[in-house]
């Protein structure tokens, strides 16, 4: 079974048109497993969440920001 990763156009634009995803729909638009996420929090580790009404939920300009901390792998060859 082949896995696709979904930009933020094909995350659908109910999601995109909001400001929190929730970790189904981060987990598309990003290419992480759902349960990678919920290893993350119980962890401490990984991208800000917000728990609203006991649903988990990620700002995505806060994911996006969080992504661009981490650090880069290889080099450019030469």
């Amino acid at each position: 079974m082949a896995h696709t990763q979904k930009t933020r156009e094909q995350a659908g634009a109910r999601s995109v048109s909001q400001r929190y995803l929730s970790e189904r729909d981060l987990a598309e638009y990003s290419g992480l497993a759902v349960r990678t996420l919920q290893k993350w929090r119980l962890f401490n580790e990984g991208p800000p969440y917000r728990k609203l009404g006991g649903a988990v939920r990620y700002a995505l300009d806060q994911f996006e920001a969080w992504v661009a901390t981490q650090p880069g792998g290889g080099e450019v060859a030469r």
